[in-house]
């Protein structure tokens, strides 16, 4: 069995004071492994983007511990944050989050600037990740001259440019019509499939939970079911 990548050990979250106080996790355990591909739901303030959150190292546990690759997060300062999100973590949001008027390429450069990365190492690696996700011939486009959908896929070659342990999809098909959303997901079970990068997906479909192997149901705080799912969605031939 793989060890574990994301232990969560009886983690809370706890907003406000008093009569204020929100309970947003409430003594959550949770593992998941290298490799698996898990969709997160549940009704707003569920704690589902409270939980993703604390997996992308945006937040902090109230109680409880968030182990990461063995390591224990609660005594990571800052600057260690900063480095668990920069090179093992990949982000890919709803609203795509690319920088207007910059090319495809210069997006996907971004987090390799970060690294310090010089120029033609750093190109060598974004031209690279825009062919893997389908985009070869676009590179120079700007934001403006993209669909939705190359957007997105813009975001995702942005995210696995650095070669991160874990992807985190916050509602990635969110803006996007059905066909292209179906396309964004086969490009992300592909991913999950044939490089092994861990997928933790957050959404409000139904139909786009079922590309994911196992399925997590959060409610008022509680991770109320954890199932392995059939993933008949999961057809990228």
């Amino acid at each position: 069995m793989a060890a574990p990548l994301i232990t969560f050990r009886q983690v809370s979250k706890v907003y406000g004071r008093g009569e204020a106080t929100i309970r947003a996790l409430d003594r959550i355990d949770l593992t998941i492994t290298q490799g698996e591909f898990v969709s997160i739901m549940g009704p707003s303030g569920s704690g589902k983007s409270t939980a993703m959150n604390i997996i992308g190292a945006l937040d902090l546990p109230s109680s409880g511990e968030y182990i990461f690759q063995g390591i224990p997060t609660s005594g990571f300062d800052r600057a260690q944050l900063t480095l668990l999100r920069r090179h093992m973590l990949g982000f890919v949001f709803q609203g795509f989050n690319l920088l207007a008027r910059t090319s495809a390429v210069e997006n996907v450069e971004l987090p390799l600037v970060y690294r310090g990365m010089d120029h033609t190492e750093r190109r060598r690696r974004a031209m690279a990740a825009l062919e893997q996700v389908g985009l070869r011939g676009r590179e120079g486009h700007t934001t403006q001259e993209l669909s939705g959908g190359q957007q997105q896929r813009v975001a995702i070659a942005r995210a696995i440019v650095t070669d991160p342990a874990v992807l985190l999809a916050d509602e990635p098909t969110g803006n996007l019509d059905t066909k292209t959303s179906g396309e964004i997901m086969d490009l992300i079970t592909r991913l999950n499939r044939d490089n092994g990068i861990t997928v933790i997906m957050v959404t409000h479909e139904e139909d786009i939970a079922a590309y994911a192997r196992r399925l997590l149901r959060f409610v008022d705080g509680h991770l109320v079911s954890d199932e392995i799912q059939a993933s008949e969605a999961a057809h990228v031939v």
